[in-house]
């Protein structure tokens, strides 16, 4: 790999960086482009070889936490194994271990500020409706194979991933109604109760 594509991916770097320490301290609407870019060690015409606009850049944050969570869930419940169960819960230990990773990043994306300018995002209910239908498609195929007891898969995936996004979220931000790992672990003996056959 040549320097140049390293350079440019260290720049692009930097200015996320300092856009998001700045967003976390200042807000979004009160941190400007020149404010980042003079964080980030770059002009300002840096900025925007890689964001048309600051909207541009939370954006950009916003898709990166999403591919990340639809690779989680992709990955783990693409196809139902003998044990359903374990994959449940190595989907929820995957997604609490991103959610701890990312913790600032989760902090700074939920603040009113910026949740709501991601909710009205046409892409934000594109998003939640895809990931609640590779759930509802793992709930059908457990009940194909005699796993899951008979039950209306599309009504139960969506209660399914609702109730666990927002409520994993609140534990991860507010700690309630407990801790992340506790809800983790409760959420799994719940599903079990929801979905067993």
């Amino acid at each position: 790999m040549s320097t140049k594509p390293k350079k440019a991916d260290e720049t692009k770097r930097r200015i996320i960086s300092a856009a998001k320490k700045l967003i976390r301290k200042k807000g979004f609407d009160a941190t400007s482009v020149r404010e980042i870019t003079e964080a980030a060690g770059c002009a300002k015409g840096t900025f925007y070889l890689y964001f048309e606009t600051k909207t541009d850049l939370l954006m950009h944050l916003i898709v990166e936490m999403q591919k990340s969570l639809t690779e989680i869930i992709s990955k783990e419940l693409s196809s139902i194994s003998e044990d359903p169960f374990r994959q449940i819960d190595n989907t929820l230990s995957q997604i609490c271990l991103l959610m701890q990773e990312n913790d600032l990043d989760l902090r700074l994306l939920h603040t009113g500020e910026i949740l709501g300018f991601f909710m009205e995002q046409k892409n934000c209910v594109d998003y939640l409706n895809a990931l609640t239908e590779k759930v509802a498609l793992y709930i059908e195929q457990g009940i194909k194979k005699g796993y899951f007891r008979r039950l209306d898969s599309q009504l139960y995936g969506k209660l399914i991933f609702s109730m666990v996004h927002n409520i994993l979220e609140s534990a991860m931000l507010q700690h309630n109604p407990s801790d992340l790992v506790t809800v983790k672990n409760e959420f799994s003996i719940i599903i079990r109760k929801i979905l067993e056959a």
